[in-house]
């Protein structure tokens, strides 16, 4: 279902460059991802076991299931696969749920927005406003991070995710001042605000050993091996532009290698935070 959704929306990124080739082929992949997923429903650590150990879908499939159908139907326009987004929604309890985040794991507040967006009924967007309205009487650090009780490991991908959400729902029309606050918030904390960047080889007192193996090899041919791993020195290359993991509850940050839960990157990590500084500077 993920992968369907990233699929579909591939295909309308693609088709607004005007390569409508590769932007069909997207879909039709789509196409078949996701009647894959509808047809055998689970998780992927069901077939996958050794997944499980360490990227284990916490959430379930209900809301993949959903993000795709909507996914699909915004990709499409066909009404098909809109009648079985809410179909999904109705059928899982747990998607109706009040999020308490927004993650490559949890979904629901995504699909729920999506649902609003191709859909315009009332229901969904109510379902926005009650987790936007979480984000005003959630926890924040001294510094004005967003904490969440997931925060502990990658606090700054969290709050990413949630700039990204709010500015999608501000575009579309839901409590925009104060959605479009929120993101430049979040955003400007990230890039320094506390009087650090979070984000490796740009801004003042960047990170400068990330948890990310090929970034801390020195160059050939020399050997990269545990040695390496544990240099108590800067990385042998900069990772530009990566996020590392953040700070904790109290805005203290560790800079070292070997604690994934402050300085590890990832695809997911800068996901929500560049596409929440491109929607910032769109607002600019």
């Amino acid at each position: 279902g993920e992968t369907a959704a990233a699929l579909a929306a591939g295909s309308i990124y693609f088709n607004l460059r005007g390569d409508t080739a590769y932007a069909d082929q997207c879909l039709e992949h789509a196409r078949t991802l996701f009647d894959f997923a509808d047809q055998y429903r689970g998780t992927y650590a069901d077939s996958i076991t050794q997944a499980g150990d360490f990227y284990n879908s916490w959430s379930g499939y209900h809301d993949e299931l959903v993000w795709s159908a909507a996914w699909m139907a915004k990709a499409t326009g066909e009404s098909e696969y809109t009648d079985k987004a809410v179909d999904f929604y109705n059928q899982f309890d747990d998607v109706q749920n009040l999020p308490g985040e927004f993650s490559w794991d949890n979904k629901i507040a995504g699909a729920q927005l999506m649902l609003w967006d191709i859909t315009q009924d009332e229901k969904y967007k109510t379902n926005v406003e009650e987790f936007l309205s979480f984000f005003k009487t959630t926890t924040y650090t001294p510094g004005g991070l967003i904490w969440l009780p997931v925060s502990e490991w990658g606090s700054l991908r969290h709050a990413g995710n949630l700039a990204h959400f709010a500015l999608q729902a501000a575009n579309l029309n839901i409590d925009v001042d104060a959605s479009e606050n929120f993101a430049e918030s979040q955003i400007n904390y990230i890039l320094g605000d506390t009087g650090r960047s979070y984000v490796v080889g740009w801004g003042e007192n960047s990170p400068l050993r990330p948890h990310h193996r090929s970034s801390s090899c020195p160059d050939l041919p020399a050997t990269c091996d545990f040695d390496a791993y544990y240099n108590p020195g800067p990385n042998w290359q900069t990772l530009n532009g990566a996020l590392v993991g953040g700070p904790d509850q109290n805005d203290q940050y560790n800079d070292d290698r070997a604690d994934y839960k402050t300085n590890e990157v990832g695809t997911d990590y800068n996901a929500g935070f560049q596409s929440a500084l491109a929607g910032l500077n769109k607002l600019n």
